[in-house]
């Protein structure tokens, strides 16, 4: 059975969706930008053989190969790291219905991001083992990690700050 998961933005009364992520029954786990243009369907993946790629237009590109995540999954492994700002949440226009997603919501509030600036907050996304830390650069502030636990390796979702690399 698969299990949808959301990343979403809290702007007032609005819950803008920002990204979801489903993991199937075969292990694969894949995080999705939410886009109506036909044929785009971005997305990144995760596949149980331990190969990962981004995918847009039904293109791959940086494929890897890494440690299969099941039962000896160990430490972390990113998925994708992706800006993430407030005008870009609202400008998907697309409303997020929690009941669509069982495996959980990772909701951010929106005075946590930029307004704009998508160089400066951005959001990790990892595969972990129980207790390893998010993968995000080094001199970064975390400012909010949501953990799925549904299935081993856990989901982590880290929002993190980047002003802090420039800061003199």
């Amino acid at each position: 059975m698969d299990t949808r998961f959301a990343i979403a933005v809290r702007d007032g009364d609005d819950l803008w969706l920002y990204l979801w992520l489903k993991r199937d029954s075969k292990g694969d786990v894949y995080v999705f930008w939410p886009r109506d243009e036909a044929g785009w369907n971005p997305h990144a993946s995760y596949h149980a053989s331990g190969r990962s790629h981004l995918k847009s237009h039904d293109k791959a590109f940086l494929p890897a190969t890494r440690q299969n995540p099941d039962d000896t999954f160990s430490g972390a492994e990113q998925l994708v790291s992706t800006p993430i700002d407030l005008h870009s949440a609202r400008a998907t226009n697309k409303r997020c219905v929690s009941a669509n997603y069982p495996g959980g919501v990772c909701e951010i509030p929106a005075d946590e991001i930029s307004d704009t600036n998508p160089s400066r907050t951005a959001v990790a996304i990892d595969l972990v083992s129980p207790g390893a830390p998010p993968l995000v650069y080094p001199e970064t502030a975390v400012l909010r990690r949501c953990v799925f636990t549904d299935a081993l390796p856990h989901i982590s979702v880290a929002l993190w700050d980047t002003s802090l690399m420039f800061a003199a």
